[in-house]
């Protein structure tokens, strides 16, 4: 009894909360004005709802919305998040009810404003409601839903009907055949098509005779296949034998009508839908994700580095944005630069130093990289701290440090018997800093360095000296945060193998790294990069955040390439097949 009042129970409140849902989503459907915030604090209102039939963003109050509607409307099965204030770094120093929407892979971040707390309350759970309805797996629906993106971003007048020249734009969008397209527009002379129409005829010029042919020979009745059937085209056509469990997943996931689906058979359809499936990828299985050797040490491994992280676009007038972080390292990006100045009040912030970017707060950027470090990639993420503060400010930075990534900050000091960096496996969830390292502890005291001044012995005079200048510029709280990614200014290869350690790191312009690699055709440095990381970084010259050509530095062995990802992210380079897997050197 007590069970049945439970379920009750249960079902009123799911029943309450569809009902609210239904609520929220009927308000988004009439809209409200919302002030959309562009990258450098421009504000304008517009007003916004949410096209249930298209399911998308869109918006009204400007020209630009008038006339370029398909270009102001954002598809919800785009958005990839949606952050509230207290999330979104834009408006987190702000008593302002805002929510940022994140929209597709290259994570564009769109920045509103709400008139009230709880029209931002409901622009947040419904966008997050329809988003969550939009990530299917199944890959029919994944088809129907792009077909119906691909038919109201071309009905340009909303009245749910494409005449002749929408759908002449549709067939050039769709990159069809000549063949192909003249035989569409030939059956749709004189008439208009619905949706439902479209659908059925791009299906019906779809077809793919090879796989048509696959399944007259492996179908008996060339009407469905079965799973015995299914189980020698696995093994004969793709060399897999798969257990009939899988087999009848794969059929439950591929096949549309739900009584062939209960009969455990595929139609022509879900034949074809089948090579949608992860599993037909054209990729083996085990190389899906990272299966090389993550044991060997950290110097064996190229790693995705950004240059400049911060910065959109021109280097001495750009923006500085925290999202950048967030794009990179959705991008599976493992090194990051953060340009560290005095900032007012003792907030240390990050710009591109002696330029007219514009100033971001340290401590923001840190929050992003430690919410994104790891969405992507398990991986050792290395922060690139270019640190010109006071020593005052570089105490708040280790502070701000400790604070934010607490256990997964690399801190503790190696084992003395260590003689190699440790490996990816070893270093997983850490946050790695690369900066400078105050000297190891002398015994020298007040009254011992004058004693050392009388020493005859010029190097250790020099050392003294050094040491001196360095504890005057540098916060030991700072240096603690530094283990293995110590910072080094870079002499010689023979001074490097000699005095140096594998846990130094040095960075080169790319055209000093070039002039390097060709004195010897780059032999001595692969010996060095074989031990301890070097960094190559575009020349000052770039200001345009153009790139250089990484390969002759990856071929000599240089592990960390640093890149204007923010190029690369609004386009396709090697990097998008290259950088983003961890590569074993």
């Amino acid at each position: 009894m007590a069970k049945s009042e439970s379920d009750n129970a249960k079902s009123d409140r799911k029943a309450q909360v569809s009902a609210e849902m239904q609520s929220i989503i009927s308000s988004l459907q009439k809209g409200s004005v919302l002030t959309k915030v562009r990258s450098r604090g421009r504000q304008y209102q517009r007003y916004f709802y949410v096209d249930t039939t298209s399911l998308t963003i869109s918006c009204s109050g400007s020209r630009r919305c008038m006339k370029r509607s398909d270009r102001s409307c954002i598809p919800i099965r785009h958005i990839a998040e949606i952050l509230e204030d207290d999330q979104s770094p834009t408006h987190q120093h702000k008593s302002v009810p805002s929510f940022m929407v994140v929209v597709g892979e290259q994570m564009k971040h769109l920045n509103f404003i709400a008139p009230s707390t709880n029209i931002k309350d409901m622009w947040v759970r419904g966008l997050r409601f329809l988003a969550s309805k939009r990530l299917v797996e199944d890959p029919v629906k994944q088809e129907q839903m792009w077909l119906e993106d691909c038919f109201y971003k071309t009905d340009k007048n909303r009245d749910g009907i494409l005449d002749k020249d929408e759908i002449v734009g549709l067939l050039k969008s769709l990159n069809v055949s000549s063949a192909v397209a003249y035989d569409m527009r030939e059956r749709a002379r004189g008439q208009k098509l619905d949706i439902d129409d479209f659908i059925t005829l791009y299906r019906e010029f779809s077809k793919r005779q090879e796989l048509e042919d696959l399944f007259d020979i492996y179908s008996a009745d060339q009407v469905s296949m079965n799973v015995s059937e299914l189980s020698e085209f696995f093994i004969f056509e793709q060399h897999q034998k798969l257990s009939e469990n899988k087999l009848e997943d794969i059929i439950a996931r591929s096949e549309q009508c739900p009584i062939l689906k209960a009969e455990k058979s595929m139609s022509r359809v879900g034949f074809r839908m089948m090579f949608f499936l992860p599993e037909m990828n054209v990729k083996r299985p085990e190389c899906r994700t990272v299966y090389q050797d993550m044991s060997q040490p950290l110097s064996h491994y190229f790693i995705n580095s950004s240059h400049n992280t911060y910065l959109e676009g021109h280097q001495l007038y750009g923006n500085s944005s925290m999202e950048q972080y967030c794009r990179v390292l959705t991008h599976r990006c493992r090194c990051v630069e953060l340009d560290v100045w005095d900032g007012d009040g003792g907030e240390p912030v990050i710009y591109h130093g002696y330029t007219l970017t514009t100033k971001i707060l340290l401590k923001d950027a840190l929050r992003a990289v430690e919410k994104h470090a790891f969405k992507k990639s398990i991986y050792p993420i290395i922060l690139s701290m270019e640190n010109h503060c006071s020593v005052e400010q570089q105490i708040c930075m280790a502070k701000h440090l400790r604070k934010v990534f607490g256990d997964k900050l690399l801190v503790e000091p190696l084992p003395e018997d260590t003689t190699c960096l440790l490996s990816p496996e070893q270093l997983k969830g850490r946050v790695i800093i690369k900066g400078q390292k105050l000297p190891p502890a002398t015994d020298l005291t007040d009254s011992d360095s004058d004693e050392a001044a009388e020493i005859e012995d010029e190097e250790t005079q020099k050392r003294a000296k050094e040491s001196k200048k360095t504890k005057e510029k540098l916060a030991q709280e700072f240096s603690d945060c530094v283990v293995i990614c110590q910072a080094v200014p870079f002499k010689s290869f023979e001074e490097s193998a000699t005095k140096g350690t594998f846990a130094n790191m040095s960075s080169f312009n790319e055209y000093r790294a070039m002039k390097m690699i060709a004195n010897d055709a780059g032999c001595q440095y692969v010996q060095h990069c074989a031990y301890q990381l070097s960094r190559i970084y575009p020349a000052g010259s770039r200001v345009d955040s153009s790139n250089y050509y990484p390969v002759p530095m990856w071929m000599a062995g240089c592990q960390v390439y640093s890149l204007m990802l923010w190029c690369f992210l609004n386009s396709r380079y090697i990097t998008k097949r290259h950088l983003i897997v961890s590569i074993i050197y």
